[in-house]
């Protein structure tokens, strides 16, 4: 395969900010959806690197702009692929080489099959130079060994593909694919969770349980919102203890759980409540009465006015 080198020296990319709370990317749910303005400052970054690698701006400013391209992390690869298909477009090599052995260092490491199809349909898009047809080649190979090596593994399996096995398997098997939807984000995996912890078998049900409170403490802050209104006292319950581990702020959701049905429910509110505020108590008491639990409520959205 065709080594993809350049003279200029790479470090390895910083750890990307904590996205975790952030809508999943549509295009590739295990990336964050970007605003318009930090998509911008990527775009400037990338822009600021060909510069740099064509000699238009030198010493310094150089410096600055291959430290910052190379504190990029796996969020930017959307506009990465554009910088790529850009830069190999141009006479100078280094450009495009350079983005190309960030992008590869990306696909080489997700478990993203949608990512990976995304860059399959897109690298080298319009591209019509000839100069770099290697480099492109040589990350379509990429991406191609990634994703049957992923297709081998439950983790090359679709969210729909799991939910099968998970309906038929049983045992060992059962346990490796409720693992890997664990490891997924949004409300179908969730749903699957919930298929295990509907298993008759005792231990499957067990694991299924401790897998879905697990799954919930990565799941962004948007879906856990979401899921404080689940249907299943399990995933609100969960919800809210995610929610208050992390203290986020949605005060409003969890004293609308304070009014739920269930009082383990209306408790994992409370919880929830206490972490973000600091340990605040205004209650209910577990099995507290209606009067009591509304003047439980009417104390929190107090408090709660007040810290916004």
């Amino acid at each position: 395969m065709h080594t993809l080198i350049c003279v200029t020296v790479l470090v390895v990319a910083q750890v990307p900010a904590d996205y975790r709370d952030r809508e999943r990317h549509p295009l590739a749910p295990s990336l964050p959806r970007l605003t318009k303005d930090e998509e911008k400052k990527i775009d400037a970054i990338i822009e600021r690197l060909i510069e740099a690698d064509t000699g238009k701006i030198r010493g310094d400013d150089a410096k600055k702009a291959n430290d910052d391209f190379n504190r990029l992390g796996p969020e930017a690869i959307f506009n990465l692929i554009d910088g790529l298909n850009l830069a190999a477009n141009m006479e100078s090599s280094c450009p495009a080489v350079i983005i190309a052995k960030k992008v590869a260092r990306v696909l080489t490491t997700t478990d993203d099959m949608e990512l990976l199809a995304f860059a399959k349909e897109n690298i080298g898009a319009d591209v019509t130079a000839k100069r770099h047809l290697n480099v492109l080649k040589d990350l379509q190979s990429i991406i191609l060994l990634r994703q049957g090596a992923l297709r081998a593994t439950p983790r090359g399996m679709s969210l729909a593909e799991l939910g099968k096995a998970i309906a038929k398997e049983r045992g060992p098997k059962l346990k490796t694919y409720l693992t890997e939807a664990e490891r997924r984000q949004g409300p179908k995996a969730v749903d699957l969770l919930l298929m295990g912890i509907a298993n008759p078998d005792a231990d499957i049900a067990r694991l299924s349980e401790g897998l879905l409170a697990k799954n919930l403490q990565h799941q962004s802050g948007a879906e856990l919102k979401s899921l404080l209104k689940h249907d299943r006292k399990e995933v609100r319950i969960g919800a809210a203890q995610a929610i208050g581990a992390r203290k986020l702020r949605y005060g409003a959701e969890l004293i609308g759980l304070l009014q739920d049905g269930d009082d383990d429910v209306r408790q994992a509110g409370r919880g929830a409540l206490k972490q973000i505020s600091g340990g605040v108590d205004h209650g209910p008491e577990r099995d507290a009465n209606s009067e009591a639990r509304l003047t439980a409520i009417e104390r929190w959205r107090d408090w709660w006015s007040i810290q916004k």
